[in-house]
């Protein structure tokens, strides 16, 4: 059983300067960060301790995201050991669908489907200050 630390909604979206404001100024919702890092733009926003909504748009020269299930829609469940999470999902039988890996902006991560096809992480932010940013720790 896993033991989630944080809820994560991630939405990929047709206009992402568009979504931002929307979310960002109209809804209120808290800038943890943001990247333009060569595979689109993103930003994490925070609704509140353990609970953020991250943003992705399109890659640069690639088409707007399609409606495909899984695709554009995907949930995170941060968590205090991502190896751990990993290896009791596999061990039940869960296939994973992108392996575990160490990521450059602060997480250990990998990803399974759910019986829908959604895209859901498991993810342990192993960056301090980003885990302080979003209200997240392992108790």
């Amino acid at each position: 059983m896993l033991h989630p630390l944080e809820f994560r909604a991630m939405l990929v979206v047709a206009d992402y300067p568009a979504s931002l404001h929307f979310y960002e100024t109209l809804l209120g919702l808290r800038r943890v960060m943001a990247w333009d890092d060569g595979h689109g733009p993103g930003a994490l926003l925070s609704l509140g301790p353990g609970r953020t909504l991250e943003l992705r748009g399109a890659r640069p020269g690639g088409d707007a995201p399609g409606a495909a299930v899984g695709e554009r829609l995907m949930l995170g469940i941060a968590v205090a050991d991502a190896q751990a999470a990993h290896d009791a999902l596999a061990a039940a039988g869960v296939a994973i669908v992108r392996r575990l890996k160490d990521n450059p902006w602060g997480d250990r991560s990998f990803a399974v489907r759910d019986p829908d096809g959604i895209r859901v992480w498991v993810y342990q932010i192993t960056d301090p200050r980003l885990a302080g940013e979003l209200g997240v720790n392992d108790g």
